[in-house]
């Protein structure tokens, strides 16, 4: 559930005491004030939030063998609605030799 708040929010609810909450949005006003935005607690803290999410990249790896993918697709709607889906399949032995030979070939 961690997983789906960031995908969809940016944010994990109740992740910051009151007292870390309240540094983050004074060590950050000066920023807020700078691009001319008004300095109060939530523009700021919303500010901070829309920053982290859009520096924020997640990876996951899950196999899709069985219903495990699909249940947690349904269950954390973020996995579809905020995320690219790459599915990998095996590479043939040629390709292999060749990425890990073009990558190496500078090594010594």
């Amino acid at each position: 559930e961690l997983i789906n708040n960031m995908l969809t929010s940016g944010m994990v609810p109740a992740l910051f005491a009151d007292d870390e909450k309240e540094a983050i949005v004074n060590s950050t006003r000066d920023e807020v004030q700078k691009l001319g935005l008004t300095p109060n607690r939530e523009s700021v803290w919303n500010y901070f939030v829309n920053k982290c999410s859009g520096n924020l990249h997640i990876v996951l790896a899950m196999s899709p063998i069985g219903d495990t993918l699909r249940t947690r697709c349904r269950n954390f709607p973020g996995l579809v609605n905020n995320c690219v889906i790459d599915w990998f399949l095996p590479w043939p032995q040629q390709a292999l030799e060749a990425v890990a030979t073009n990558f190496l070939a500078e090594v010594e």
